[in-house]
């Protein structure tokens, strides 16, 4: 019987985070008056909402967003917070279900996170 060592219980566990967010995470692109940004976003609502970085979006009002199935939406700038750098999106079409957020509260100091980005490779909008 194998034995599954700590190295490999975290790889499997970080492999099943991005097999789950994989397909909720756009590659974002904005044009705006200082010339094109790109990032990526989280789907935040089943109704289309995405959440990314105000940095990402700077000024503009609207941009693209490209999911890993090859769907491309048009996202409109709802709304930016840049003290918190938070921007909230909405797609002009369906998305896929948002993962299940869970609660920050049970975090503790120095537990593990993984950030969701867009990888490289990935076709950008």
């Amino acid at each position: 019987m194998d034995e599954v060592g700590p190295l490999d219980a975290y790889s499997e566990a970080v492999v099943g985070v991005a097999e789950l967010l994989t397909p909720r995470v756009a590659a974002l692109r904005f044009r705006g008056r200082r010339g094109e940004s790109a990032g990526s976003g989280v789907v935040l609502t089943a109704e289309g909402h995405l959440v990314t970085n105000a940095h990402v979006v700077g000024e503009s009002t609207a941009g693209e967003a490209a999911f890993a199935d090859g769907t491309v939406a048009q996202v409109e700038v709802v709304g930016r917070d840049a003290l918190s750098d938070l921007a909230v999106l909405r797609t002009d079409r369906g998305v896929p279900d948002p993962p299940a957020y869970g609660d920050a509260d049970g975090l503790r100091s120095a537990s593990s996170w993984s950030p969701s980005a867009t990888p490289s490779g990935w076709p950008a909008a």
